[in-house]
């Protein structure tokens, strides 16, 4: 509860709007909740990061692993174009999800705690994009940078939300989620089977 009220807070004041008493009249609670829960505001917002940032992600490469571990059979590409496909679903490529993303992104180049947060998830998350690119590659006898191609493919998505949530003119998700699709398949071959 708390941690998606100080989400709903960041959503619409950016990070001046993420403070105790903000959150606690969104979540109509005492400001000693705060303190019980977590043991100080950054505490808080770590925890929106990872729970609100990347919890789509996360579900995707916890599925992918799941389905590699019970499935010998489960085709690599499988597994890359859920990933790829995770970045687009409605409820995670969101004006919404932008502003909170906007506000964590400039927090993040001033408070350590929350930078080191990000590296681990941002580390992550690139690791598991790059090794289901470098196993659609082995298969396919490609030779592919998966590390540099999962970074630059991590940049794409970031700045097609972007451009996308500042003027709706000049993208659509579809176009977004179909340029992330080309990016990858110019590398690695088609993933969609059309």
């Amino acid at each position: 509860m708390l941690i998606e009220a100080a989400t709903r807070c960041l959503s619409r004041g950016g990070i001046n709007a993420f403070t105790v008493d903000s959150i606690c009249k969104e979540a109509c609670v005492s400001r000693g909740l705060i303190n019980h829960y977590f043991d100080n505001l950054d505490g808080l917002l770590v925890e929106v990061y990872k729970s609100s940032l990347y919890a789509s992600v996360n579900a995707q490469i916890a599925e992918a692993k799941r389905r590699r571990s019970e499935n010998a059979d489960w085709p690599p590409e499988a597994s890359l174009a859920a990933l790829i496909r995770s970045n687009f679903v409605p409820d995670y490529f969101s004006r919404a999800n932008l502003l909170v993303w906007l506000a964590l992104w400039g927090e993040i180049a001033v408070n350590a705690r929350l930078k080191a947060a990000h590296r681990e998830l941002y580390d992550a998350y690139r690791a598991e994009l790059a090794e289901d690119i470098a196993a659609v590659a082995r298969v396919r006898d490609r030779v592919v940078d998966a590390p540099a191609l999962a970074r630059n493919f991590i940049a794409l998505v970031d700045g097609l939300w972007l451009e996308w949530c500042l003027d709706e003119s000049v993208i659509t998700p579809e176009a977004a989620e179909e340029a992330a699709f080309e990016m990858i398949e110019a590398q690695v071959g088609g993933l969609r089977g059309d």
